[in-house]
């Protein structure tokens, strides 16, 4: 994915260059007869290898993953990725990682609107994307939890491109509008 002529790059699905990475890890317990995941990490900024930063790019948005959740197989859990408060999530692609311990990072999906997204392949429908524009976070949701799903969950956020952040300025001020009803008075210049 590139875009612009400043040769800036969004993540390679299923490839790790540079950085740091830190994930959300999904544990498996039995506390008392009942098998309970919970989702772990260290509470600290995560800045994926994923994003290129080259001469001429904007900085790249930090992201932020919460350190714990607990929930049980069955259920639906919700990971978050908020990016910091210098960057939009609604010009942003999210990109969702699953490395299980001993394999690879595995690519689950891509996510910028409920009518642009991909699910990576053979990853079931159970694995979903979402995002709450007011908190800037994009989401990964895993209903019907199973015990297969214990790995690390990565997030990454793709280069905006232009193109999408014009149309969403666009439909932000047709809401604007939209929302002002009918326009006011309005002064006519007769031409002569």
């Amino acid at each position: 994915m590139a875009t612009g002529s400043q040769g800036c790059q969004g993540p390679t699905p299923g490839r790790w260059r540079g950085g740091r990475r830190r994930g959300l890890a999904l544990f498996h317990e039995d506390p008392g007869g009942r098998t309970l995941l919970r989702r772990t990490m260290s509470w600290a900024l995560v800045l994926l290898g994923l994003l290129l930063h080259r001469t001429g790019c904007s900085p790249q948005p930090v992201l932020s993953q919460p350190p714990s959740v607990a929930s049980f197989l069955g259920a639906t859990v919700r990971l978050a990725c908020t990016l910091s408060s210098d960057h939009d999530v609604n010009l942003h692609s999210i990109y969702w990682y699953q490395q299980r311990p001993g394999h690879r990072p595995r690519f689950l999906l891509r996510y910028f609107s409920p009518s642009d997204k991909r699910q990576g392949h053979k990853v079931p429908p159970r694995f979903s994307g979402s995002k709450d524009l007011a908190k800037n976070t994009g989401y990964l949701s895993i209903a019907e939890l199973q015990a297969e799903d214990e790995a690390v969950y990565f997030c990454a956020v793709g280069t905006p491109v232009m193109g999408r952040r014009r149309k969403i300025q666009r439909e932000r001020a047709e809401r604007e509008l939209a929302t002002l009803g009918s326009p006011g008075p309005r002064a006519t210049l007769p031409l002569h």
